[in-house]
């Protein structure tokens, strides 16, 4: 398929109030004029959002990601309306309290699996059947899918089962690109779950990477319809040490959060 020109198309944006998925539905409004459904559960931060972003270009709803009847719901507004999306961009996550598994409850392992991985399998289910041909969907993972370490196993699961899911996709749509993205840390508010001290979120605050600049390197190579996007020199890192090392890669990161003695890492 040739490149992907993103100009005047209809995409919908989970998680699109925050973080990754704020910066992607200014960046495809405001330098594409796009038309982007934006997907959140907060009422009022979606109506803040419109007014920042217009109300011809930003359309709200209001919705649960995991909610699969929420999605059948959109399919047929869709089909309603008679629109055909051109790209679903799947950011909306969760980030568990850095734990051991076995001081991680049951309740937040599923918590994690379903906004991070079956909101996604919903969604591609759903609403790839109506996405115009020569469309895309772009799924953000995390490096964490790259290379696991103690502390995050409920979330490091939940992503590297959405890397594999994606991969499958890409290996069977034909008219759609699919593209998995790798982010290391990037300044969003997702540390929000955490015990985050001041002193942690200085250090936190200094190694990751801007949003602006992650979603202008996340777009570009979607455009070229990459399957794999890893981004962030920690990302990189962790691809990289677990390709060499597998099987000391994720030793090798939990001593190093370990002796970092940060606060949010105390129960590693």
């Amino acid at each position: 398929m040739k490149k992907f020109d993103y100009n005047n198309k209809i995409a919908i944006v989970t998680g699109a109030t925050s973080g990754i998925g704020y910066e992607i539905a200014r960046t495809l409004i405001q330098k594409y004029n796009c038309k982007v459904y934006g997907i959140a559960r907060s009422v009022k931060k979606l109506e803040a959002l419109r007014e920042e972003l217009g109300p011809y270009n930003f359309m709200c709803c209001t919705m649960d990601v995991t909610d699969k009847g929420s999605w059948e719901k959109l399919k047929i507004y869709f089909d309603t309306v008679k629109e055909e999306p051109d790209i679903l961009i799947n950011c909306a996550g969760i980030l568990p309290k850095f734990s051991r598994v076995a001081n991680t409850s049951i309740e937040d392992i599923e918590r994690a699996m379903d906004v991070n991985f079956m909101s996604c399998v919903y969604s591609c289910k759903i609403i790839m059947p109506i996405i115009k041909k020569g469309g895309m969907v772009i799924n953000v993972s995390s490096a964490s899918a790259l290379c696991s370490f103690g502390g995050i196993g409920a979330y490091s699961a939940s992503k590297g089962a959405l890397l594999r899911f994606s991969e499958a996709l890409a290996c069977e749509e034909r008219d759609i690109s699919v593209s998995c993205v790798m982010p290391g840390f990037v300044k969003t508010d997702i540390m929000k779950e955490q015990s985050v001290a001041q002193k942690d979120a200085k250090l936190i605050n200094r190694v990751s990477a801007d949003p602006q600049k992650t979603v202008k390197k996340l777009l570009r190579r979607a455009r070229k319809r990459k399957k794999r996007i890893v981004l962030g020199s920690d990302g990189h890192l962790m691809s990289l040490m677990y390709r060499l090392f597998p099987r000391l890669a994720p030793s090798f990161f939990t001593k190093t959060v370990r002796k970092a003695k940060l606060e949010m890492f105390k129960e590693v």
